[in-house]
């Protein structure tokens, strides 16, 4: 099954193409506030360097957040778009899944963490055991100081900041987490964030 996963909720943008076992193209950018100017024309590099067209893929993963707001929109625009007018299914998954999935190949403790705005951040911390991830904590946003306190509390957690971030195609098309979108038309990025 051919699949094509999409993120842009950190500085960097992630394309990745994957065939089974095998990722047959991956591109990650580190950008500042442009992925809405090259995220299209990376994706039409890799279909070219792949001899392949939107419509060869099976299905469609979009990292849906948390994340900047405008940086989610721009690969959730593009996801369902290739989705409704391919007839391809759209899977979602949490962003933060994606910016650390690099890791899921070896059984740990995990707190994910991107950047957001005023001195706050997203957070995740999770565990892989046998493969299968396991939410110890479910997403959040909070200071960085509350997040540090988190972090104090679960020491046993390898800490995976912006200059950490892994991608791994495979195992993010391996994980349970991934849902089925039924109707792509109401669906809006999970921005997560609270009055500041």
């Amino acid at each position: 099954m051919l699949e094509m996963i999409l993120d842009t909720s950190s500085p960097n943008l992630y394309i990745s193409f994957v065939d089974g076992e095998k990722e047959i193209y991956t591109k990650i950018v580190k950008t500042i506030n442009n992925h809405s100017e090259i995220f299209l024309d990376n994706i039409k590099m890799g279909l070219d360097e792949c001899g392949l067209k939107v419509e060869d893929f099976s299905r469609i993963i979009v990292g849906i957040g948390p994340g900047s707001y405008t940086g989610l929109r721009v690969s959730l625009t593009v996801a369902k778009m290739f989705s409704w007018t391919k007839n391809i299914p759209l899977y979602t998954v949490n962003s933060l899944y994606i910016l650390g999935s690099g890791y899921y190949s070896q059984d740990g403790k995990y707190a994910i963490m991107n950047v957001a705005k005023k001195n706050h951040y997203y957070y995740q911390l999770l565990e892989i055991d046998n493969g299968k991830l396991i939410e110890t904590l479910p997403t959040g946003f909070n200071s960085f100081e509350e997040v540090e306190k988190i972090l104090e509390n679960n020491p046993e957690h390898q800490v995976i900041k912006y200059e950490d971030f892994k991608y791994s195609g495979v195992n993010i098309s391996k994980l349970d987490s991934l849902k089925l979108i039924d109707d792509i038309h109401p669906l809006v990025p999970n921005y997560l964030r609270k009055e500041i």
